[in-house]
């Protein structure tokens, strides 16, 4: 797409891990990590393949496989634990945090909608210092539908007071791109600081 077809829209939504931060390989770190420790493994390709995914949805994706998760909360919050460990080494997405601050200067709201818990989205928001550029943020404790359904993206724009073909979405997961999509979002899929698809909505 041509970069400046982005700012024709009225809003613009972001996906934080692996769209906005470099977080995915400490979230991949973090979730084998506490797999191990419960005396399995996996392979951190599969939660490349969840991003936008819930961590209890993960948490309940590897107890109803049949292994060990024991007490689904209390492995969820390990895993954070360990992802919160590593957060001084997370940068920014050069490209992606360019379009959204030039949103703002262009005075185009903007949004988060992640699969993040609400507590390290501010964390992580406020320690980059991406949070001054965020309009509004929905998180994986706003809604109950999580990613490939539309339900994040849809608050967003609620929040927004935008209607979802107002709106373009920028992810890097299958699930969040699906999501966009099943919710009548253009969407913009991200991948290694690079723009490399455009999905338009026929209306």
């Amino acid at each position: 797409m041509q970069y400046s077809k982005i700012f024709n829209y009225k809003g613009l939504i972001f996906d934080l891990d692996g769209t906005l931060i470099n977080s995915m390989p400490y979230h991949a770190k973090a979730w084998k990590q506490v797999a191990n420790e419960h005396g399995f493994d996996i392979d951190t390709q599969d939660i490349y393949a969840m991003g936008g995914s819930s961590s209890l949805d993960i948490a309940r994706h590897y107890k109803n496989l049949g292994f060990p998760v024991g007490d689904e909360y209390a492995y969820v919050q390990r895993k954070i634990t360990i992802y919160k460990s590593n957060i001084e080494h997370i940068q920014i997405i050069k490209n992606t945090f360019e379009v959204l601050k030039e949103a703002k200067e262009r005075g185009i709201k903007t949004a988060i909608g992640t699969g993040t818990r609400t507590e390290n989205a501010h964390l992580i928001l406020n320690k980059l210092d991406i949070a001054k550029y965020v309009d509004v943020l929905v998180t994986a404790d706003d809604v109950k539908r999580h990613k490939p359904n539309p339900d994040t993206f849809e608050k967003a724009a609620l929040k927004m007071d935008l209607k979802n073909y107002e709106c373009l979405v920028f992810e890097d997961g299958q699930l969040g791109v699906r999501a966009a999509i099943n919710g009548g979002f253009d969407c913009v899929e991200v991948k290694d600081d690079d723009f490399i698809n455009y999905f338009e909505i026929d209306r």
